[in-house]
């Protein structure tokens, strides 16, 4: 069960909807904070969903944090931003996550949806590839046009609110497209992969460039804590050596 609070509605004129939340290396939560603080999207519209439920603990002491998902409007950019911080795993709540987010996109007129996410291979180029999959073939001619974004071929499944939400729009007759940035593991946080999707997206919706340096300076933390336990692994098998052989 969901509760929508709405604020106002913002005029818009065949705007466009980016939408995603947080999947595997927080690639859709990197991209949509970094597109709602960069673009200084105004709030609008929120979503509070009745779960988890459970709350947490530290010490004896609990906290409790209900799940929320937020619509943004950047009126500069006539684009409108759907994230939140829980993407559900429970299909009856997934679906009608996107429901909400649909039935907004219809109530606004929204003439595209974009989601973005993370797609998982087994090794990743220097300058991640971007694959995109769209629910209308006209729209995979679209992005053609653009060097730097691939087909995603062959047959598979794209799992979570980023590839349902396409399905949903096109139920509704919404054009609708996702961006996968490739990964090599997923418990691990990808601002260069964000990044990289980041780029791709500003140019197809013809944004003002911004800087990522944030992302940047995640990637150098990230790169430094991947050198640090490379190191311990080492120091680990050397010292296996040692003492087995």
């Amino acid at each position: 069960m969901l509760g929508t609070k709405v604020y106002y509605y913002p005029k818009v004129n065949d705007a466009n909807m980016v939408a995603a939340l947080p999947d595997m290396g927080n690639v859709a939560g990197l991209c949509m904070n970094t597109l709602v603080n960069k673009l200084n999207a105004k709030l609008f519209a929120e979503i509070y969903a009745y779960w988890p439920p459970y709350v947490t603990y530290k010490d004896g002491l609990t906290y409790y944090k209900q799940s929320t998902y937020r619509f943004y409007h950047c009126n500069e950019s006539n684009l409108l931003i759907f994230t939140g911080d829980f993407n559900p795993s429970d299909p009856r709540r997934l679906y009608e996550v996107c429901y909400e987010v649909v039935n907004m996109a219809q109530r606004l007129n929204v003439k595209r949806l974009y989601s973005v996410g993370a797609a998982l291979r087994a090794s990743v180029s220097a300058e991640p590839s971007i694959f995109c999959a769209a629910n209308k073939k006209h729209l995979l001619d679209y992005v053609k046009a653009y060097s730097n974004i691939h087909i995603l071929e062959g047959e598979g499944h794209i799992t979570g609110f980023n590839g349902l939400i396409l399905g949903i729009c096109y139920e509704r007759g919404i054009d609708a497209l996702c961006l996968l940035g490739e990964i090599d593991n997923p418990e691990i946080i990808q601002p260069r992969t964000a990044k990289s999707i980041l780029i791709a997206l500003i140019k197809i919706l013809g944004l003002k460039e911004f800087s990522m340096e944030e992302l940047d300076e995640e990637e150098r933390r990230k790169r430094f804590m991947e050198e640090q336990l490379r190191y311990m692994s080492s120091v680990v098998d050397r010292e296996r050596h040692n003492i087995y052989y």
